[in-house]
This record gives C-alpha cells, structure tokens and sequence, in this order.
C-alpha cells in the first residue's frame, strides 16, 4: 500500500516542499491532530500559569469547576482548527525577551517549564517544524522561532533572505526593517495584505532614495519615478539596454509597485484593499528591487 508515486520527504531539509500533486494542507488535517495535542501537552504537562497565559492571549474560555485546569482545557478542549492558534501563542509567549527588555524580579526571563535556551528552542520546536513538514502543512514555524508562517518555495524564501541581508547597511536607511515586515504581514499567522503591501513600499523607498534624490528626504517612489523621467541617462543597471536606457526595467517595477497599491488614498469610492496576492507579489517585486539597489547593480552614470 506504499507504493504510491510520491518523492521522499527528508525533515532536515529546510521546508522542503510537497510532493507533486499534493498540495498543502491548510488548518490542521485530521491526521495532525493527536500529534500535536500531544506536542502541547508534553509542553504544557502540569504548568497551568503558562497554560493560563496562553488561553488569556487567545481570549479562550477555561471551563471553571473544581477540576479547573488550562493546560488540559488548550491541549483537549479546543477544536481542531483552534491548535495552530494556541502552538502560535506558544511560540511568541515563550520568545526569548529582547536585549532591552528588564528581566524578571527573579533575574530570568519567563519561558515554559522554566526553561530557556536550547532545551526548549532546539528539541521541542524542532519536533514541531518535522511534524509540519511531514504532515503538508500549510504553517511552518518562523526563522526567529517565535511564531507560525505560511510556507513558501524554499528558493523564494532563501531570495528574500538574501534581499534581507543586502538591505542591512548604511546606505539603505531602514529597507531591511520594512522588508522584514514585509515578510511578516504577507506570511505570517493572521496575514495583514495592505500592511505587506504598504511595507513593500516602504523598503524600495528607503533603498532607492539614497541613489536616486539624495537630497529629498521626504522622497517617494512617485517623486523618485519623475526623477528618472526627466533624466533616465543618469541611471544604468548592471546589465544595460540594447537602447541604452538601462534604467526603464528598474522604473517599470517601480511604477507597477506605486501604481498597483489600492488603499494609498480616499476618494468618494469605497477604498480596496490590497488582496493576499497582490501583497505576495509586492513583497517580491521589492525583494527583487531592493536586492538590485543594496548591491549597486543600479548606479549613476559617470
């Protein structure tokens, strides 16, 4: 009975993708169910204050009574549907506390089971991404382990690291913070559309300025496009124009990304919201464009 068509998943590799014709599963499926309850639970087991703290956050209802328990109520009470609401509540209640953020009067920072560091990071969410990865499941736990996202190809994603990473130095203002947020609101848990969309904006402007009018710092991709209107021969990429107007691609992905942005402003027709499409494809549209910017592969001409 195993000897469907299908290729072999190995959970070590980082999000590897469905096999070919299945797509993934969105929610929780049937056959993920009991493993992650039990997942929960192992976490959970008797420590009813973060249990408490968890149901709290999701605005979840603990059936009182004598047997009063939180934790048992999150890992058996909850619906099917609810558990990749509370493992995300988990996962962002039990982040490590910032630099800047005082500690407890203990002198530690609150976790589950009292533990911080690499018991809990390593083992128990390193058993929750193997069993998403191999259950197809739409969610995968986040780079910075605080939280579920929605899975995406493993290029793309590795792409818009890579755009990430380029985006974090002096010259590119606050790109990589916007990307990251980007990032954040199209994928994450509770995807915000026109907050990705917008962000997107925000990490090409702060990219491009620099380059493009140094001078303006209250510059925006429509001030920046008219820039490059009225003089495109200041401009060249890294692979030039057969017509030697380098700068038109750059302009037009530029332009797409102003224009195609819905909720920007009012008018006497009701606004539209940016759809989850249009704010993936925003997100890596700027990716792709604050990619080019950060690594010089768009310049001014001598």
């Amino acid at each position: 009975m195993f000897m469907r068509d299908r290729r072999r998943r190995d959970p070590k590799i980082a999000d590897p993708q469905p096999p070919i014709g299945e797509a993934l599963k969105e929610g929780v499926p049937a056959y993920l169910e009991t493993p992650l309850r039990q997942w929960i639970w192992g976490i959970f087991g008797d420590d009813e204050e973060n249990a408490q703290r968890v149901a709290l956050d999701l605005r979840l209802t603990v059936p009182p009574g004598r047997m009063y328990s939180p934790a048992r109520f999150l890992t058996e009470g909850t619906s099917r549907h609810q558990l990749i609401d509370v493992i995300d509540s988990m996962l962002r209640l039990s982040a490590p506390a910032p630099s800047d953020v005082q500690p407890f009067p203990s002198g530690g920072r609150r976790s589950y089971l009292g533990i911080y560091g690499p018991s809990w990071r390593d083992t128990s969410i390193a058993a929750l991404q193997e069993m998403l990865t191999l259950g197809g499941s739409a969610y995968r736990v986040n780079e910075a382990r605080t939280g579920l996202e929605r899975r995406v190809d493993e290029t793309v994603q590795r792409a818009a690291g890579s755009a990430l990473s380029a985006a974090r130095t002096q010259t590119t203002g606050s790109a990589a913070e916007h990307l990251a947020k980007a990032w954040q609101c199209a994928y994450g848990r509770d995807p915000d559309p026109s907050k990705a969309y917008s962000e997107a904006i925000k990490a090409v402007e702060s990219v491009s300025q620099a380059l493009i009018e140094p001078k303006n710092s209250k510059a925006t991709l429509g001030t920046m496009l008219k820039v490059i209107g009225h003089s495109p021969q200041r401009f060249a990429t890294a692979i030039s124009a057969t017509n030697g107007e380098d700068i038109v691609l750059v302009a037009d992905m530029m332009r797409r990304l102003w224009q195609g942005q819905t909720s920007r402003h009012g008018s006497q027709n009701p606004t539209r919201l940016e759809t989850q499409q249009e704010a993936e494809m925003a997100v890596h549209l700027a990716a792709i464009l604050v990619q080019w910017f950060a690594a010089g592969l768009v310049s001014r001409t001598p």
